[in-house]
């Protein structure tokens, strides 16, 4: 996902810059992160069906998150600004399996519910990512994410997330996991751990992936001068119940 920046610093200058060209990256950027209209109402799409054999565990949305840590990059990143993009809004199921290499999910991630730069989060991922920011920034960034450029929230309103291979050593497993994606898929290798409480089932992991490997092109102003980082470092924690 694309996210936009915009002129406020959160590192230090690593080098000097002219005052005109520094006004010229600041008009600019203020004019990228500028707030539109409302984001699109949510709505759900329904989740592709899977398998039926196995225990299935319903996804608790609100004991589960998915987190996007954003950096910036180029010849200005320093007047740039750090992202942390977040989902507390996943459904899904999870059909785990006997042996479990053979288990499967289908989950979806609604995109409009996407939580972006929040203050508790960014106190949270601490460090580059600690600095507030404030609102009209983060409301411009959050619909030039959901605009038709980027997620196109107004025509594909969710991600959908499939469990299609699972390799198991022991407590952890490699996912092959597609992601479709503005209506395009996409497989990513996903390394998870796992712990299964009785009728609780809890997962969790981080990797890194590149926006160019979901077919979106990161962000840029000035010739790539300053740009979005192609390289998304991802967390996840997901729990889920047994279903009745």
């Amino acid at each position: 996902m694309r996210i936009e920046h915009d002129s406020r610093s959160t590192g230090r200058v690593t080098g000097w810059l002219h005052p005109p060209l520094l006004a010229a990256v600041a008009l600019c950027l203020l004019e990228a992160c500028q707030p539109r209209a409302p984001a699109p109402e949510r709505t759900r799409t329904a989740i592709a069906a899977a398998p039926s054999a196995g225990r299935a565990f319903r996804v608790d949305a609100a004991a589960s998150r998915f987190e996007f840590r954003l950096r910036a990059d180029g010849p200005l990143a320093s007047v740039g600004h750090t992202h942390v993009i977040s989902s507390h809004d996943l459904a899904g199921t999870i059909w785990l399996q006997a042996p479990p290499g053979q288990s499967s999910c289908a989950l979806e991630m609604p995109a409009a519910s996407l939580l972006v730069d929040d203050p508790g989060e960014r106190r949270t991922a601490g460090g580059e990512f600690a600095e507030p920011l404030d609102a009209d920034a983060r409301a411009g960034t959050r619909d030039h994410m959901l605009g038709e450029r980027q997620l196109d929230a107004a025509h594909h309103p969710a991600v959908s997330l499939q469990c299609r291979a699972i390799r198991v050593a022991g407590d952890s497993a490699t996912v092959e996991l597609a992601v479709t994606l503005r209506g395009r898929e996409s497989v990513l290798q996903v390394p998870a751990k796992w712990r299964q409480q009785g009728d609780t089932l809890e997962i969790e992991g981080e990797f890194d992936f590149r926006q160019s490997a979901l077919g979106l092109e990161p962000y840029s102003l000035m010739f790539g001068a300053l740009r979005v980082a192609d390289l998304i470092h991802a967390r996840f924690a997901l729990r889920a119940r047994a279903a009745s």
